[in-house]
């Protein structure tokens, strides 16, 4: 008897949002939503992840796409719903990429409303 054994497994990079929060002050001063992203690398075989590592956690704000480092001694408290305080966050980026700040969409410079929801944008 012969026995055929095909393994389909890797390591992959992934990224999810754990939280959404409402009506937060950006550091650009804005009232924004954002969202609380994990970021892990994981091995899976078949398809199935078997064990994470590498946890990274960043805060997106929507109105002006910055993202901030999440602190690891603050991770837990901003899952089970404290507020976020921005003072506690590492700012990694400032992406300015035109964002409506009503709905989220990708927009371009010369708009005046957006073309997705109807915002004033200036």
């Amino acid at each position: 008897m012969m026995f055929f054994f095909i393994g389909i497994f890797g390591i992959q990079d992934k990224q999810r949002v754990v939280k959404e929060f409402n009506n937060v002050v950006c550091a650009c001063g804005s009232l924004s939503r954002a969202e609380l992203i994990e970021e892990y690398t994981y091995f899976h075989f078949f398809f199935l992840p078997l064990f994470k590592w590498n946890k990274r956690y960043f805060i997106r704000f929507r109105c002006c796409n910055r993202i901030f480092k999440v602190p690891e001694d603050y991770v837990s408290d901003l899952k089970h719903g404290f507020d976020i305080d921005i003072d506690r966050l590492e700012e990694i980026s400032k992406i300015n990429m035109n964002i409506c700040p009503n709905c989220g969409a990708t927009i371009e410079k010369s708009f005046l409303y957006c073309p997705y929801c109807g915002h004033n944008l200036k």
